[in-house]
């Protein structure tokens, strides 16, 4: 009792600031960063040095970074200005008639390596202008204007008037605290909030209330606090404070592991995900996000970044995550910097005497190539300047640059020099390297994606390897979605799988091609999950049982539980009003149910909503032709080229009406252009190709198919097609080589031994 006094007497006004914030608290509802303030001084001074702190703020003279006295910039063909005007920061872009429009800037986000800058372009909707303030060193390029996206025209996502540079959907939810966003679909208005303009103190630490209350009644003996959490819901703090190195190479940490939801906690921004409402807990990141997995269009094969996924995505794969090592292990929470300098981040557990040394990394001791991130992490740069480590530390791999074409740091740096040359070097550093050579998930990713024969088999081996990462096996999991005749392999999966939310994911985007009622077994007990995603995706994918004939074979209690689960479907979609997939899923929900007026309506308020996004307009054009008015089909696609003409599946879709109703020659022409701006997408090219036979001009079509099998060479349709025009043209040994090809994606098909056979006849006949 004599200590707590003590303390009492020597922290007078500390004790007061914190009941006048307790007070301020029960009175207003929220605690701002003033309240944190009288206790956590370190702590909100480390916070006001951090890129958190930074994320946005009210634009004015002192806030803002980028040059203002008359500049200008190239823009689309106009020069947008930069300027003051009174006491405000003024740009000019032009409109949709590109005539130059003033804009004052009234927030700006981040402060290095760029500043972006945003307007309020009308009904609380928040744009972000087309450029940043380039804010590094002149020496390093910086000190300039850029635009961020010199390409995006206004039909484009990242124009700025478009939804993609939109702030109360893309950005604020992780730029703010405690956001709202408060949209009207009725108005089409946004009304959005927040608690602070930045990301403060509540963004981590949730509500501080119990806290308020934990710290009047403060305990100096116990540090950690009888609630655990000092009052909080949830322990954020490290794992474990230091890891050291075992004899074998792995690591393990010197204390008994804590449990934290501190990834979990910074996952909810630092990640891809998707959102379906506001958030109401910085820890639940999986109860309230859908993260993203390991796709071709976010990573390379063996998981490495290739879009933005802001770490969480490469930091879940890696073995650091595995033992137990959090954000905090190397970066101080509140700064957001490195705790330690250059490789001291490392060797804090991995020891300088083995791994900070040229007999591990093979470089000169100063020089590029002996700091472990050089190796480690290697960097990708995003908004023309911003470089990010890759969080995966994983060992560089050059033997998998040879075989499926990912990236390695070894060639990163030495541009020169082939992926033999740096597995051979990495060989005579390391002759017994335990990683260079062996099997990786990269490898049946690869088998895939390039729909080689034996990818099921190598995909199921993935998925149930218990010592790979959940989000590696989740992943493999997700790509069976191609898979045909799976049923039996995804219940054995099932049975064999834990309930970890990304492979309940997974099975479900896995098994969309599988009968319903297989499906009904596979994933009805997923509608009570205890993740919101998982609930809503699944009663979406289940939802035609609520259909005759399926209704009338179903219990009233399973009826409930899936109308329940896709009633939270629909509030999630809601949320989105603001964005035309919403709208457009609504459409394809209510064309599933039977209810076709409703689907309409969907698919017309989200081209009403946002006029570019394409789908709404494919999807309605499919609803036209289910009804058999090809006349609407073609008319809306129509419309939809006129306000996006860069789009491929619109052409594509377009020429598939214009063949059905017996118009090829204009069919010719909108599939040529779907190949033009889909150039990698071999199904365009493979369909252009058949219609051009079709229309008797074969040299042509053997150009297409040639193309199609370049861009897949394992497709078996596309090889044997390619063949047989061969053959029709009397190309026999082309044909051939492409006939053997077809022999090799499927082996002892009596089928194609006997075309085979025709072929070598046909060919020593034509010598």
């Amino acid at each position: 009792m004599y200590k707590k006094n003590k303390v009492w007497q020597s922290n007078f006004y500390f004790v007061l600031f914190t009941v006048i914030s307790f007070v301020s608290f029960l009175t207003y509802g929220e605690a701002t960063t003033q309240q944190c303030v009288s206790c956590h001084q370190e702590q909100v001074k480390d916070w006001q040095k951090s890129h958190h702190f930074h994320s946005m703020g009210y634009a004015d003279e002192a806030t803002v970074l980028g040059n203002f006295n008359n500049q200008t910039l190239s823009y689309l063909g106009y020069a947008a200005n930069f300027y003051k005007e009174n006491d405000k920061l003024m740009i000019s872009i032009p409109d949709d008639k590109g005539i130059g429009k003033p804009y004052q800037v009234l927030y700006f986000f981040g402060y290095e390596p760029l500043q972006q800058y945003m307007f309020d372009m009308g009904k609380g909707k928040i744009q972000l202008f087309p450029f940043a303030w380039d804010s590094r060193a002149k020496e390093d390029g910086g000190q300039r204007w850029f635009v961020l996206h010199p390409d995006a025209d206004s039909n484009n996502l990242f124009h700025f008037s478009q939804m993609g540079q939109n702030w109360n959907y893309m950005c604020a939810d992780c730029h703010s605290t405690d956001f709202k966003k408060n949209f009207d679909l009725k108005t089409k208005s946004y009304d959005s909030t927040f608690s602070a303009i930045n990301v403060s103190c509540n963004a981590c630490h949730g509500d501080p209330k119990k806290h308020l209350i934990w710290a009047n009644n403060i305990d100096v003996n116990n540090v950690s606090g009888t609630e655990d959490n000092k009052g909080f819901s949830e322990f954020i703090g490290k794992s474990s404070p230091l890891f050291q190195r075992q004899s074998d190479g792995s690591m393990k940490s010197m204390a008994s592991l804590q449990q934290s939801k501190q990834v979990a906690m910074c996952g909810t921004c630092h990640s891809r995900r998707s959102f379906y409402k506001d958030r109401t807990s910085p820890t639940e990141f999986l109860s309230q996000f859908q993260p993203s997995l390991l796709t071709p269009e976010l990573y390379y094969v063996d998981g490495q970044v290739w879009d933005e996924n802001y770490v969480w995505g490469s930091f879940t794969q890696s073995k650091m995550f595995e033992r137990g090592v959090t954000c905090t292990n190397c970066h101080n929470p509140h700064t957001g910097k490195l705790k330690l300098k250059a490789n001291q981040t490392c060797t804090q557990c991995h020891g300088a005497e083995s791994f900070d040394t040229p007999k591990h990394h093979g470089h000169k001791i100063g020089s590029t190539g002996s700091q472990c991130v050089d190796c480690h992490m290697p960097t990708t740069t995003y908004m023309q300047v911003d470089e990010r480590r890759d969080h995966g530390f994983r060992v560089p791999r050059p033997d998998l640059t040879r075989e499926t074409g990912v990236r390695n740091a070894c060639n990163d740096c030495h541009k020169d020099k082939t992926a033999e040359w740096a597995e051979t070097a990495i060989k005579k550093w390391h002759p017994n390297s335990k990683y260079v050579g062996s099997d990786h998930f990269a490898q049946s990713f690869y088998a895939a994606d390039n729909n080689f024969q034996d990818a099921t088999t190598k995909l199921k081996a993935i998925a149930q390897d218990s010592k790979l990462p959940d989000i590696v096996r989740a992943s493999a999991i997700t790509r069976l979605d191609k898979v045909s005749n799976k049923e039996h392999l995804l219940f054995d999966l099932k049975s064999k799988l834990d309930d970890e939310p990304l492979k309940s994911l997974a099975l479900i985007t896995a098994s969309k091609d599988v009968t319903i009622y297989q499906k009904w077994q596979l994933l009805h007990s997923l509608l009570d999950d205890n993740h919101l995603p998982i609930r809503i995706n699944a009663a979406r994918s289940l939802a035609i049982l609520l259909t005759e004939p399926y209704f009338n074979n179903m219990s009233k209690r399973d009826i409930d539980r899936l109308i329940n689960a896709l009633d939270e479907y629909k509030q999630a979609q809601k949320y989105q009003a603001d964005r035309g997939f919403s709208h457009t899923n609504l459409g394809s929900l209510a064309l599933d149910l039977g209810d076709l007026k409703a689907a309409e309506k969907h698919f017309l308020t989200a081209i009403e909503i946002e006029p570019i996004y394409s789908p709404a307009y494919t999807n309605l054009a499919e609803l036209y032709r289910q009804q058999g008015d090809e006349v609407k089909v073609q008319s809306i696609l129509e419309d939809a080229i006129d306000k996006n003409d860069k789009v491929a599946e619109l052409y594509f879709a377009l020429s598939m009406s214009l063949i059905r109703t017996t118009k090829k020659d204009l069919a010719k022409s909108a599939l040529k252009k779907a190949t033009e701006y889909a150039s990698t997408n071999a199904q365009y090219h493979y369909t252009y190709a058949l219609l051009l036979q079709d229309l008797g001009q074969l040299a042509q079509a053997i150009t297409s198919f040639e193309i199609a099998f370049n861009i897949t060479p394992n497709d078996s349709s596309i090889t044997y097609s390619l063949s047989k025009a061969l053959a029709a043209q009397k190309q026999y040994a082309r044909a051939l080589y492409y006939a053997n090809h077809l022999a090799r994606l499927i082996p002892n098909n009596h089928e194609v031994d006997r075309y085979i056979k025709q072929l070598t006849l046909m060919k020593s006949l034509n010598h």
